[in-house]
């Protein structure tokens, strides 16, 4: 907080005491502090700066952009009034007004650094990273010592993917502020995030001891344990936390996947659920009754796609089992997906239209699709091995079939939305003698291929760029010309496996719950092929596997 301009002794008392009282938390004494000087000096622009924070700080923000503002209107321009007035725009969700005033503090005072974060701040939030970065840099050249700017830049910098940039932030923040404990979490998130993950742990450990009360701590030092292999204590340690706060949801879905990823489906299914209570649910629930398991009749089945696009490929085959058993289910699902979920089996209808599903005035139930798996089969063992639920345009088919044209043809993808493996690790694959390779990659990744020895080997039929419902029936066009398909966890995988294609999937050490631990196929796709990663944790030997078994299939 500032400190008051030079006042007459009386007006320079008061509002001394005010600070004081105001530093405290005291907000009645120090606005009575405050009231006094502007009965003295209706004008003072420092009495109505503070009185202003106070509002602020009270969330009376428009009242304290208009106090503020008429300190402005008193005296000669001052950047801490035009920045607070930018606080509060924020805090009312006015982005555009709050980052006028924020340029408009820096156009009074380039030097005023606090104003340099909060744009920077707000340029995160809108989706415009390097601007934002540009003003963090400019913040922090201005003031070293701003713990929110170094730490803010590394959760941007994480966002970025930029880990090791992420982590030197933050180990700046903790120099500065060492028993911060979200600074601390914000360190273990970047060491995760690099795969750091017994440095993690004892960071989220670091966190915990100085707020034993930040759950988030305790859930991501459980995360970390998983990661290192340590299932089993890992678990204890989420049913430890889950005891002692049975209500929050980040620990009871991180422990559903858990139980999951150990085969304990019975039991994971109840707390999986949890998912609708995260900071950012998973789906938004429909209007009317939700789906209990009944059985058909005077109703429609409405199933809502939710999660990842992935996530709705693997349970969209529920949505025709449940046709099977006499139900009339619509899918609610994404637009670039609706196209495909067209070709499933037995099902009434896909849209992407709530109004849509309104316009039909018959009655309906609804369910999260993640949710059928847990009331129809509650064990592994009971996944139902369906044939190929979804299909490829035969027209599309036949329209690649002619633009591949002949040879050992195989699929690769790389990346996925929350990581993968470089394009380098793929290398083995290249050196196949007879096997063409076919880039199934979307994105920026995709460029990978101009920065590796074997890129002209790798051929590109499909669009990288087109992550369009058109470009996703191509992908599936493309897959049905294909011996095989060579994937992390990611869409291609399980659009390759829903098609009944034959899949090798590459899996990290600790890999995500789906896939179990310890065995080679899968209950989703009868056509997957599983390869992990040993405890050395090294991609190099997953895909010499790999390459082996596609010879010896090629060479079959």
């Amino acid at each position: 907080m500032s400190e008051p301009m030079s006042e007459t002794p009386a007006i320079a008392d008061l509002i001394q005491q005010g600070l004081f009282h105001h530093r405290q938390g005291d907000f009645a004494q120090a606005m009575q502090r405050y009231s006094d000087v502007l009965r003295i000096d209706p004008n003072n622009a420092d009495a109505l700066y503070y009185v202003a924070s106070i509002a602020c700080q009270e969330e009376q923000y428009k009242e304290g952009i208009g106090l503020a503002r008429k300190a402005l209107a008193a005296g000669p321009p001052q950047a801490r009034m035009h920045n607070l007035i930018g606080k509060a725009h924020e805090r009312l969700g006015e982005h555009l007004e709050a980052i006028k005033a924020f340029d408009a503090a820096i156009a009074t005072d380039p030097t005023f650094a606090e104003a340099h974060g909060n744009r920077a701040l707000l340029l995160s939030d809108a989706g415009m990273p390097e601007e934002a970065l540009k003003s963090f840099d400019r913040a922090l050249a201005l003031d070293p010592a701003a713990v929110p700017d170094w730490v803010n830049r590394g959760t941007l910098l994480l966002e970025l993917g930029r880990f090791e940039e992420a982590l030197a932030s933050f180990e700046k923040a903790i120099a500065l502020a060492p028993e911060d404990a979200h600074t601390q979490m914000g360190r273990g998130n970047a060491l995760a995030a690099l795969g750091r993950y017994a440095d993690a742990e004892q960071a989220y450990q670091q966190a915990i001891a100085r707020n034993p009360k930040l759950a988030i701590a305790h859930t991501k030092k459980a995360m970390a344990v998983i990661y290192q292999g340590r299932l089993a204590e890992a678990r204890k340690l989420l049913e430890q936390r889950m005891a002692l706060q049975p209500k929050d949801a980040s620990t009871a879905f991180a422990l559903a996947q858990l139980m999951l990823l150990m085969g304990d489906w019975r039991a994971a299914w109840p707390l999986f659920e949890s998912r609708a209570s995260l900071p950012q649910p998973s789906y938004a629930p429909l209007e009317g009754e939700r789906w209990q398991g009944q059985a058909p009749g005077g109703y429609r089945l409405v199933l809502l796609a939710e999660q990842g696009l992935d996530d709705t490929l693997q349970f969209a085959r529920y949505a025709s089992l449940l046709a099977g058993r006499g139900h009339d289910v619509t899918v609610l699902a994404p637009p670039v997906l609706a196209p495909l979920l067209r070709s499933l089996p037995g099902i009434e209808r896909v849209t992407s239209s709530l109004d849509e599903i309104a316009a039909d005035k018959r009655p309906y139930r609804w369910l999260p699709l993640l949710s059928t798996m847990g009331l129809m089969h509650l064990t592994a063992d009971t996944v139902p091995a369906q044939e190929p639920y979804l299909a490829a345009e035969p027209e599309r088919v036949a329209r690649w079939r002619d633009k591949l044209g002949d040879g050992f043809k195989v699929g690769i993808s790389w990346q996925g939305a929350t990581g993968g493996t470089p394009l380098a690790t793929f290398a083995p694959l290249a050196e196949l003698t007879g096997v063409r390779l076919i880039s199934l990659q979307k994105g920026p990744a995709a460029g990978e291929c101009a920065r590796v020895p074997f890129g002209s080997k790798i051929e590109h039929p499909l669009n990288a760029n087109d992550i369009s419902a058109e470009g996703l029936l191509d992908m599936a066009a493309v897959m049905a010309n294909l011996d095989l398909v060579v994937s992390i966890d990611a869409l291609p995988a399980h659009l390759a496996g829903a098609l009944g294609r034959p899949v090798f999937l590459a899996l990290p050490r600790i890999p995500d719950w789906r896939w179990l631990t310890e065995r080679e196929d899968s209950p989703w796709y009868p056509t997957m092929r599983l390869f992990r990663q040993d405890d050395t944790r090294q991609w190099q030997p997953v895909f010499a596997r790999i390459a082996a078994a596609i010879r010896e299939r090629a060479g079959g």
